[in-house]
């Protein structure tokens, strides 16, 4: 059985962007969320960045297989999703950098073919916590540079620390910042906090209970040296700009609200 921090690892998908040309545009993170439904039904959305999923005319998406019930790594069927810019929806906000594609039918169809997890809406963290401070350790799943480990289709796992007050809203917008080395390709990578680990680390041991892991957010931007915040282009190599690693993560409170907004269809 797989523990908990490799069932992250099935969450994320490297998102390949095309134009209408098909010529490829950039790579990007994304990852799978679930919202439930009141008739015990659930709806099922890729989750990004604003700038990795608004724009291209096409992306592609690839899963492992699922043989008996579990991965057969290397094993990939991908899939071609066109005309997704009349289906994602962005965060009203023009500065909040995230955006979602309902992919519930997808998923659906091709269930017993394809193995993948999701987050749920108990892992979003409400940032009420009383665990949660500063300078803990957090952990982001994704493609950074476009690196993964091709031979099984996965994602890396990569650490950092919460660097602002996580439970204040870093320059007045539902983000805030993480000291890791934020590269193009992580953009629209999941960042999640263990509390129980937290907790053990601050000398607190809790006996029982949940593990109490914690979607905080989705990393979308990394700061340069002259102070400027820049989107992290998922194609762009900072070639004149010194990238000073530190992340911008906007709230797991935002991307719930922008999903709690849509309607269900």
């Amino acid at each position: 059985m797989e523990k908990l921090h490799e069932q992250l690892l099935h969450t994320t998908l490297r998102i390949e962007t095309f134009d209408k040309n098909d010529n490829p545009l950039s790579i990007g993170t994304g990852f799978l969320l679930e919202r439930p439904l009141s008739d015990d039904n659930h709806r099922l959305y890729l989750v990004s960045n604003k700038h990795v999923l608004i724009g291209p005319d096409k992306i592609i998406i690839k899963f492992n297989k699922k043989i008996n019930g579990i991965p057969n790594y290397g094993d990939t069927i991908a899939f071609s999703i066109e005309g997704i810019n009349a289906a994602v929806v962005g965060h009203p906000n023009p500065a909040v950098d995230i955006a979602v594609l309902d992919c519930t039918g997808l998923f659906i169809s091709f269930s017993e073919k394809i193995y993948f997890k999701y987050v749920n809406y108990g892992m979003l963290s409400d940032f009420q916590e009383p665990e949660l401070s500063v300078a803990e350790n957090v952990h982001f799943v994704g493609y950074p540079d476009g690196r993964y480990d091709q031979a099984n289709n996965l994602p890396l796992i990569r650490t950092g620390m919460i660097s602002s007050h996580p439970k204040l809203d870093f320059n007045g917008l539902p983000q805030f910042i993480i000291d890791a080395q934020v590269f193009p390709g992580s953009s629209g990578s999941p960042v999640f906090i263990d509390l129980t680990y937290e907790n053990f680390r601050n000398g607190v041991i809790a006996v029982g209970g949940a593990n109490k892991i914690k979607l905080l957010g989705i990393i979308a931007m990394t700061m340069i040296r002259n102070n400027r915040l820049q989107a992290v282009p998922t194609g762009t190599l900072f070639q004149t700009e010194e990238v000073l690693g530190l992340g911008i993560v906007f709230k797991a409170t935002a991307i719930k609200d922008l999903i709690d907004s849509m309607p269900i269809s």
